[in-house]
């Protein structure tokens, strides 16, 4: 189970692999496989180093703790720099800084947005297209259980965002345009973004032009633009239609995965200095604010609004969908999980958690090959509190800048937020990576900054945040565990049929080093 534990840190492009997973543990039979090849498993849960003498030099269960204390130690460094920006910032604010001053005073943290922002597109293609491509290892057996899961969590993660978007409109935390005057122009100035607010087109229009936006003419210039959702959908399919050419594909896929790996190595580089970025950038936001006061009513009424969605999802709509899907009482199976709910809000990781949210869903009767399947892909896949906040979050920006979205950009919000969610999952601080997606795929590309100060309370948020996704993993388990009841029912059969378990060889593809000193920090 610790080395298990271990391999959820690859994310979403580990998807798949932790499907394979799942299946072994189901089967029981780790240990016969290993000895019926033979061979050292290159891709095994351990994912020990040997050295060449044959002995350990740590288990995984040790590396996953030390790369953990250096993830909080991380989050402490954050949070200290959150602290730090908002002194300086707040002991300049009388001064009255110049404008190159205050350049100066962001200057490290507009470095940091830039390397974000320079990764984060191929960042998302390539964990994309990894999470295709370990498609090919899964069993037939287990495709059934896929897509029923992948169904739900769809469903779930839609439900929230939507919810986001109608609180976001409803209680307008951006009205008083608190961020309207940090272009120096002035404080009572709209500001008008580039793709963000088009008068002259109609709401059909704006429609329409999500449809040219999947389907780009030119593809290099989509990545360009950049247009986030061309280049996605030929992420997604390029890498569908490549799985057709079997083993024939096979180099080409080892080289994507291998592009995977690296740019997720180079963005742990980066994200290892959001505390100086952080700080740099909040304490220039204080010193560009116009009012102190509007600011901390707006980031009040933005709290308000996003813990408003996660307890009305976390009360309300998914209780309701469990009733609905599976006929169970939402109280019962909240009772079961209420330790693991309990963890998440401490750990703010539902990584941490899984191993105790997978304790309670076998407790709660679920079929413990569901559960082995089911919380672990949820855990890399369903992110309902994580959509909801990036939809809410952005569309606060924007309102923050007195401006407004047409139809088809606010369906390109809730879209690229759902992608957005799922595709950082394995980032740490992926806050401030899916964000920074969303704003570009509006072309707001100039108030990426602002990120900053949602940041500065994004620690509370993501307890609560943690809760909603775990939550909704618990109820993703219920569901389907039900469905492969009735279907058992149905038809005569078990309620999951236990796939071939993988070879050495497909264990071991696309699992390099950096996935092994990962560890998923999918609530950060």
């Amino acid at each position: 189970m610790e080395d298990f534990l271990y391999c959820t840190g690859c994310g979403l492009e580990s998807l798949t692999v932790m499907i394979r997973l799942c299946c072994i543990l189901a089967e029981g039979d780790l240990c016969m496989l290993q000895k019926k090849e033979g061979v050292a498993m290159a891709g095994t849960l351990a994912n020990d180093n040997i050295d060449s003498e044959g002995v350990k030099k740590g288990t995984a269960w040790q590396r996953f703790k030390k790369k953990g204390f250096r993830m909080k130690m991380l989050i402490w460094w954050t949070l200290g720099g959150v602290a730090l920006g908002i002194i300086i910032g707040a002991a300049l604010y009388g001064a009255h800084p110049s404008k190159l001053a205050i350049n100066l005073i962001g200057y490290p943290g507009e470095l940091l947005i830039r390397a974000l922002q320079e990764l984060v597109l191929p960042l998302m293609v390539f964990a994309l297209m990894s999470g295709v491509f370990n498609l090919r290892h899964s069993g037939s057996g287990t495709g059934r259980i896929i897509r029923w899961s992948l169904l739900y969590y769809l469903l779930s993660m839609i439900l929230a965002v939507i919810l986001g978007i109608a609180l976001v409109y409803a209680i307008k935390p951006g009205r008083d345009k608190p961020f309207a005057g940090n272009n120096f122009a002035s404080c009572n100035a709209n500001v008008t973004a580039t793709g963000a607010q088009n008068a002259d087109k109609s709401a059909v229009d704006s429609l329409l032009n999500i449809g040219r936006s999947i389907i780009p003419t030119n593809i290099v210039a989509a990545a360009a633009a950049p247009n986030f959702l061309g280049v996605i959908t030929f992420a997604i399919v390029f890498a569908a239609a490549l799985l057709r050419f079997g083993e024939r594909a096979e180099p080409l896929i080892n080289i994507l995965e291998i592009c995977n790996d690296v740019f997720m190595k180079i963005i742990y580089a980066v994200i290892a200095c959001t505390p100086i970025g952080v700080a740099s950038l909040l304490a220039s936001t204080i010193l560009k604010s116009c009012s102190i006061i509007s600011l901390l009513k707006a980031l009040a009424l933005y709290v308000a609004t996003v813990l408003g969605g996660f307890i009305i999802h976390s009360t309300i709509l998914l209780p309701i969908t469990l009733m609905i899907l599976s006929q169970n009482n939402p109280l019962k199976v909240i009772k079961s999980f209420m330790p693991a709910l309990a963890v998440g809000v401490g750990t703010s990781s539902s990584a941490a958690t899984m191993p105790v949210t997978m304790k309670c869903g076998e407790d709660h009767g679920c079929e413990p090959s569901i559960v082995r399947f089911v919380v672990p892909m949820g855990t890399n896949v369903n992110r309902d509190g994580a959509a909801l906040y990036e939809a809410v979050s952005v569309i606060f920006i924007v309102q923050a800048h007195g401006l407004s979205l047409t139809p088809g950009n606010v369906i390109v919000v809730a879209l690229t937020a759902t992608l957005a969610a799922i595709g950082s999952a394995s980032i740490p601080n992926s806050a401030l990576v899916s964000m920074i997606t969303v704003l570009q795929a509006l072309s707001l590309q100039e108030y990426i900054p602002d990120v900053a100060v949602l940041y500065s309370v994004d620690w509370l948020l993501g307890m609560i945040r943690t809760a909603t996704n775990i939550w909704g993993d618990a109820c993703a388990c219920v569901v389907v565990d039900t469905w492969a009841r009735r279907h058992a029912r149905k038809h005569g059969l078990l309620p999951i049929k236990n796939p071939e378990p993988p070879t050495s060889t497909e264990m071991g593809m696309g699992m390099d080093s950096s996935k092994k000193d990962g560890i998923h920090h999918s609530d950060l």
